[in-house]
């Protein structure tokens, strides 16, 4: 057996495992990083989730409060009309 082959053997294998490390820690450090922006947007996200949500609540709450308006006007204008037509024909005969 040859001992300088052996150790340069085990020192190119040593030098692979080395450089495939460094590979590992460097797709390691991508991938954290990659997690870290992710992470914000997913909170940007729900942030703007949330905000649509009380924007959509605020919108449901006016188109209500238009709608009441509406029934009231609605109910005013028809009894304008009653007293109108009332007249009307109080005056026409």
């Amino acid at each position: 057996m040859d001992i300088e082959k052996t150790m340069q053997f085990i020192l190119e294998t040593q030098a692979r495992l080395e450089a495939s490390c460094q590979k590992h820690d460097e797709q390691i450090a991508e991938n954290a990083r990659q997690i870290q922006e992710h992470s914000s947007m997913i909170r940007q996200l729900a942030d703007v989730s949330l905000s649509l949500v009380h924007h959509g609540e605020e919108t449901d709450r006016r188109i209500r409060e238009l709608a009441e308006a509406q029934a009231r006007t609605d109910y005013k204008l028809n009894a304008l009309i009653d007293t109108v037509d009332k007249l009307v024909r109080r005056n026409g005969n």
